[in-house]
């Protein structure tokens, strides 16, 4: 073996341009490979640092009126957590934002809201310091476990960090301890910057009253199942209990239960309605494998047409008396080599793939931190990939190279192939590899132009307001100590401040802005309607200030907007989408009608239908919509929204100023123009396009140079054929027809076969990932199939160029 390495080594550095593109292609498809399995290492295999994750259990809500897993309310998750028999204890946790402030400008920060025993229930030891005590969620206690994170990246690593405090909404925390280093939650989005105790909810969630009541939804549970117990006992249980609370709590529960999964897989699909990690894992580990395979099919051609010009060495070394298996073995350590140079060069370049994405800060479904790492397991997989990358391109042409005709051969002097008893096998290996790269390019190609094609949708679909020219800042008056009354009263006056801003057309507020969530969701029922029954929808619900459709481009197609007028002392009014318009009632005006919002006493009038827009996201379906005035529906937390007569971003520091000018110390977030947010909402699309589209470009230029390479050594073999016809008589035109429609019929052999399996493999794409998009989208399709046509033509012609100008003497002369 050492022997053959050592021969492997100088024959392969005595070919350093073979070598070199060999080394270069495998680097780039190994190195794709590696980059994209240790991210999908991270999400998908690589455990939780949890203690015993098996036994550990996603508990939520279910909903026969709205599908998929839906958070706790915080009573529903207290009566599970004391009655179940099935968990030896149980853990709840929530979101909340806070403002960080430490001197200079404030900042926000992400926080977890959980009960005292979120670590002891998962078994989670801090690496500083401690979790939390019981007592501490029972009554207020200023405590907070920091993340790793976030004590790395915004506090130095400071070594005394535990008992030292951080001011959160204006309140001073103590720091009692520090998470593990790779522990960032359960969840594979939200990284927190740290954990407080739910008994400190009124600091960090200012405003928010849904603690108290069984209807507001928003807590992820946790439980580790009794030693003995199994998932299905667990479920059954907690179902016994959701029947008793849906018993005694019929106005709130009724249509009500709960379920269970087992953490791991709520945790790559937490809603229960598809896991867009694991899609786009599977994506992009199906598109780097095509870039691998276009590689070794092309090393493969490449190493056929050197076992052509190596047959004399192949046929003396039969000659004196060497086996078959002997040959293969030397031929495949040769592959094995170079299959070895190009996973060195590709795990450097893995690394520095990993840099990049981190550093990047893209908005992937995906955790993109220090958790994704090359470790021992994507090492294992490298190593397995080279293996498998040498025997895989190195297999067909060592068989094929080691069965010559060994006296026709040793008796050949020229050159010619007619030594080879396989060479008609050998020539049909080269156009099998060539149809397989140009059908797994078309099918690269595809999927970069199906997501292209989504995200131009997308971009063009009309969102049903005005995107240019406003400027948008959010604000958190709770967490700044306002009381209703001074909030309501600080909307007007910024408002009415702002509306004097030079560069500024009109300005508003509402709770949320357009496709940042459309604020919460509540149930509505027709007037008279019993609230017990299944006749309750759930529908997102904004709070707006007047002026706001104005401000946003919203047109109001019938009745009013929302006026001064409209306060809380006045008739509840709102304005509604069209599409609500026509579900609650179909062919009537909606105009006057009346609904009740479930908790409400009184009813609701509609005074005004807007134009249909986009909540959510550019793509989504259009669904029912209400406003609310929002002096009528109080929010602590909105955003500021102004229209700029010229350029909105221009606007941002005198309008910045001026809300200050009202409370110097108010922290003001987010100042962004809509044309951002409405970018920002596509950015996932656009993220998918680029990385798809990334590596269907290098599938393609693997592709292409394959094919000029095999038509370069097609030309070669065909010398003397082609200086005959010239000396007969044969055009240049002849010959370039002649030589082009070779290799236009393999590629177009491959690009029907790609087209046939894209076309096969449709069905299994998710409708989620394509929204807008079919995956058979006919233009997508044949626009594909023509750039893959003319790039194959371009990598043909210059070969079958250069074969019209061989002279006929020389050609004949060499034979």
């Amino acid at each position: 073996m050492i022997q053959d390495l050592r021969y492997a080594v100088r024959l392969l550095l005595g070919s350093p341009g073979f070598t070199i593109v060999a080394v270069l292609s495998l680097a780039l498809g190994i190195g794709a490979n590696t980059a994209i399995f240790s991210l999908v290492n991270a999400v998908l295999l690589r455990p939780i640092p949890v203690a015993d994750p098996e036994r550990l259990v996603a508990v939520f809500a279910t909903d026969e009126r709205n599908p998929g897993n839906l958070p706790l309310s915080h009573l529903n998750f207290k009566d599970l957590r004391d009655e179940n028999e099935v968990f030896s204890d149980m853990a709840a946790f929530t979101f909340a934002p806070v403002t960080w402030s430490q001197g200079g400008e404030a900042e926000q920060v992400l926080l977890q809201v959980t009960t005292a025993g979120y670590f002891d229930v998962l078994g989670v030891r801090p690496a500083l310091g401690r979790g939390f005590l019981r007592e501490e969620d029972v009554q207020a206690s200023p405590v907070i476990v920091l993340s790793h994170g976030f004590w790395q990246r915004s506090l130095g690593g400071e070594p005394g960090i535990v008992g030292r405090t951080l001011t959160l909404n204006r309140t001073p925390f103590t720091v009692i301890g520090v998470a593990p280093e790779r522990f960032t939650g359960t969840l594979l989005v939200g990284n927190p910057a740290g954990w407080v105790p739910t008994s400190m909810r009124d600091v960090v969630q200012p405003g928010f009253d849904f603690y108290e009541t069984r209807r507001g939804l928003f807590l992820v549970a946790l439980g580790r199942l009794r030693p003995g117990v199994d998932i299905d006992q667990a479920r059954a249980n907690l179902g016994t209990i959701s029947a008793r609370l849906a018993q005694a709590f019929p106005d709130d529960n009724r249509g009500r239960g709960a379920g269970a999964v087992r953490l791991l897989d709520f945790r790559l699909n937490p809603t229960g309605q598809g896991a867009p990690a694991v899609q786009l894992s599977v994506v992009l580990m199906i598109v780097v494998g095509i870039v691998l395979l276009i590689a070794c099919a092309n090393i493969a051609n490449l190493l056929l047409a050197r076992a052509t010009r190596r047959r004399r060495e192949i046929a003396v070394r039969l000659a004196l008396g060497a086996e078959r298996r002997r040959l293969v073995r030397q031929l495949l350590t040769e592959s094995s080599v170079l299959a070895a140079a190009g996973a060195a060069l590709g795990t450097a370049l893995a690394f520095w793939l990993i840099d990049v994405l981190v550093a990047a800060d893209l908005a992937l479904p995906l955790p993109l931190d220090e958790t994704v790492a090359i470790d021992g397991r994507v090492l294992a997989f490298t190593g397995l990939l080279t293996l498998a990358t040498g025997m895989l391109f190195g297999l067909a042409p060592a068989m094929q190279a080691s069965k010559p005709d060994v006296l026709p051969v040793l008796k050949s002097e020229s050159g010619s192939g007619s030594g080879f008893q396989g060479r008609l096998g050998a020539l049909h290996l080269r156009q099998i590899l060539v149809v397989a790269q140009v059908a797994l390019s078309l099918l690269s190609l595809v999927a970069a132009g199906l997501f292209l094609r989504s995200l131009r949708h997308a971009q063009l679909t009309d969102t049903g307001f005005v995107t240019s020219g406003v400027l948008i800042m959010t604000v958190n008056l709770g967490r700044e100590g306002y009381t209703p009354e001074r909030g309501q009263l600080f909307y007007e006056q910024a408002v009415e401040r702002l509306s004097t801003v030079p560069g500024v057309r009109a300005a508003s507020v509402a709770q949320s802005p357009p496709l940042a969530g459309g604020g919460f969701s509540r149930s509505v029922f027709h007037e008279g309607t019993d609230t017990t029954t299944q006749d309750r929808v759930l529908v997102q619900v904004n709070a707006v200030g007047a002026g706001y459709f104005e401000t946003i481009g919203i047109p109001v197609l019938r009745g009013r907007a929302f006026t001064r007028d409209d306060t809380a002392r006045s008739p509840l009014v709102v304005v509604i989408n069209e599409t609500m318009a026509e579900r609650f009632w179909p062919g009537e005006d909606a105009v006057g009608r009346r609904f009740r919002f479930f908790g409400d006493g009184d009813s609701t009038t509609v005074v005004g239908i807007a134009r249909n827009s986009r909540y959510n996201g550019v793509a989504e379906d259009p669904i029912p919509f209400i406003y609310q005035p929002i002096r009528q529906a109080y929010s602590p937390t909105a955003a500021l929204h102004v229209r700029a007569e010229g350029h909105a971003a221009a606007l941002a520091p005198a309008v910045r100023r001026a809300v200050q000018e009202i409370d110097p110390t108010l922290a003001v977030f987010d100042v962004r123009t809509l044309e951002d947010q409405v970018s920002e909402s596509l950015a996932p699309l656009r993220l998918n396009v680029l990385m798809l589209a990334t590596f269907g470009v290098l599938a393609l230029a693997l592709a292409s140079i394959g094919l000029y390479g095999v038509a370069s050594y097609a030309v070669t073999q065909r010398t003397r054929e082609i200086g005959v016809r010239m000396a007969l008589g044969a055009r240049p035109s002849s010959v370039l027809r002649l030589v082009l429609a070779h290799g236009l019929t393999l590629v177009g052999i491959g690009i029907a076969a790609g087209l046939a399996v894209a076309l096969a493999l449709s069905p299994l794409i998710p409708s989620d990932l394509l929204p807008n998009t079919s995956a058979r989208d006919p233009l997508t399709l044949s626009a594909t199939a023509v750039l893959l046509a003319a790039v194959a033509l371009a990598a043909n012609y210059l070969p079958a160029r250069r074969a019209t100008r061989i002279d006929p003497l020389l050609a004949l002369r060499g034979e």
